[in-house]
């Protein structure tokens, strides 16, 4: 079955001087392909990946450009344009996406960044909105604790950054879970702390428990080596200064000296660790 507003695969039923038409359900008809849309040396019968999207005339067009996010997907886009019935957002792709004004949590701002659902309405037209909390409050959560997600910081909070989940979910990371920079719009791969009642996911950016430790207890290790064997850095120091050199928290690099103690690994003492001489 076609699905407006993401990625087909498509067989080239046939090609005319103005392009390529993609052989689709009958229901549909065929769907065109301009050339400067196409993958390069395209032909009849080749099967192409392609975004479909109604044009300004509710045409079907399809393009080999993929977009930033697709329907039911999250995505931080930039406002381009601003009009009295609504914004434009860059997508990616050829055309821009329309978030009307009725569908902005908060009037939008020419030029800056917004946390944008992907939609479709009944019509099978692609619009954004920022209104996402009751999307959020619907998500059918197909991830796990524990699980590796990608993730991109899009709202910066008092209590840390709200984040998109393998474009799918809307996160969170705690300041309390921050040991390194952290960027809006770039994206990082953290863990799954805890689902959340409320359609939210709570994130780390260090992978949780016993995996954590035997991680840190490595970085330790190899910070050591580095270092000739010492450090300053014992169960007294700072958690900005253990934060700083390890980009972990001072509960984990406790509990990661700790461990490496009871391996007979490094001695502690008021003026830091070092490693156990072989004998």
């Amino acid at each position: 079955m076609l699905e407006i507003g993401k990625v087909n695969s498509l067989e080239v039923h046939r090609e005319t001087s103005s392009g390529f038409y993609l052989k689709v359900p009958e229901a549909f008809g065929d769907v065109f392909l301009p050339p400067s849309m196409a993958p390069e040396f395209t032909k009849v019968g080749d099967t192409v990946d392609v975004f479909i999207y109604p044009d300004s005339k509710d045409s079907l067009i399809a393009t080999s450009r993929l977009p930033i996010a697709q329907v039911g997907e999250y995505a931080l886009l930039e406002c381009i344009d601003v009009q009295e019935f609504g914004a434009f957002f860059d997508l990616g792709i050829e055309k821009d996406l329309l978030v009307p004004g009725n569908e902005q949590k908060h009037k939008v701002e020419l030029h800056n960044e917004y946390l944008v659902r992907i939609c479709l309405d009944e019509t099978d037209r692609v619009f954004g909105t920022t209104k996402i909390s009751n999307y959020i409050l619907d998500s059918q959560l197909d991830i796990a604790v524990g699980d590796k997600v990608s993730m991109v910081p899009a709202e910066r909070t008092d209590m840390g950054y709200r984040v998109i989940l393998n474009k799918k979910f809307i996160g969170m990371i705690y300041n309390s879970e921050i040991f390194k920079p952290v960027k809006i719009g770039t994206e990082v791969t953290g863990f799954v702390k805890k689902l959340r009642e409320d359609g939210l996911v709570d994130c780390a950016l260090q992978i949780q428990g016993i995996k954590n430790l035997d991680h840190s207890t490595i970085k330790i290790m190899g910070m050591l080596i580095k270092g000739g064997g010492k450090s300053s850095l014992n169960d007294k120091s700072s958690p900005d200064d253990i934060k700083f050199a390890l980009g972990m928290s001072k509960k984990t690099f406790k509990n990661a000296i700790g461990m490496l103690y009871k391996k007979k690994k490094i001695l502690i003492s008021k003026d830091g660790i070092e490693l156990v001489k072989n004998k």
